[in-house]
């Protein structure tokens, strides 16, 4: 990926993705400088604005998968045998 500056364009190495409660973060390197990008819930219309069809079914579908897959991994409720 690369990342247009006012001091030229610079290469961006993502280094960790991580999907937390409160969105989408990715750390990495954008030359020689640490960089970090949040997308959060608010972003996602933005975005979705700027995505062809296309492009945003399939971002639906990837985040409909990720949040299944969250949900499988927790834990369920316990029940108490002394109802």
């Amino acid at each position: 990926m690369r990342v247009s500056s006012p001091i030229g364009d610079l290469p961006f190495e993502p280094r960790r993705v991580r999907v937390t409660r409160a969105g989408v973060e990715i750390e990495g390197t954008m030359g020689a400088w640490p960089a970090h990008v949040h997308v959060d819930a608010a972003d996602l219309p933005m975005l979705a604005r700027l995505l062809p069809l296309r492009a945003l079914s399939i971002a639906v579908a990837a985040g409909l998968v990720v949040g299944l897959a969250r949900r499988r991994r927790s834990p369920a409720p316990r029940r108490s045998r002394h109802g």
